[in-house]
């Protein structure tokens, strides 16, 4: 999209948006449960940057995965500059899927926003790293207790973190 196309969506509300798509027919277009986890700020529009979060496998969920490249860490470094991500976690809320260091690196490679239907953790650090961030909760426990990133290889998390 050009940067006129995103200055104009600036000016739109997301009511004005999803009634706009429901006339094309386009039904779900919307995430249940994120709300900003901060003071309201202005809107943000960018391209998207999608991760989307399944149940954990104990079977797989080991301590020595944590650091196989199909991982949050490694998702981050792939995220393009103004990018908003926009990561599917389900709606489970009960260990957050980013937390302070991870969206403090967000910012730090200029990505615009997070929006999640899933929790955060470090809700004193995530605010602190000025990360515009919407999410549906705050939990303690690291996503290890209940996500896992979706991929069976880094390459296939790049297929399926497509931008719009």
């Amino acid at each position: 999209m050009s940067d006129a196309v995103f200055e104009i969506l600036r000016k739109v509300t997301t009511a004005t948006i999803t009634t706009m798509l429901l006339r094309k027919g386009i039904r779900r277009c919307w995430m249940n449960g994120p709300k900003p986890i901060g003071p309201a700020g202005s809107r943000i529009v960018g391209r998207a940057f999608t991760l989307r979060f399944v149940p954990v496998r104990e079977d797989v969920a080991t301590i020595e995965s944590w650091g196989n490249p199909v991982s949050t860490r490694a998702a981050v470094e792939e995220m393009p500059e103004g990018s908003v991500v926009v990561a599917d976690a389900m709606g489970a809320i009960g260990a957050g899927i980013f937390g302070d260091i991870l969206c403090a690196r967000m910012k730090k490679r200029d990505v615009a926003a997070l929006v999640t239907d899933g929790a955060v953790r470090d809700r004193a650090g995530v605010l602190m790293s000025a990360l515009p961030v919407w999410c549906a909760g705050v939990a303690a426990p690291a996503s290890v207790n209940q996500h896992e990133i979706f991929g069976g290889s880094y390459d296939l998390l790049l297929k399926i973190a497509w931008q719009l």
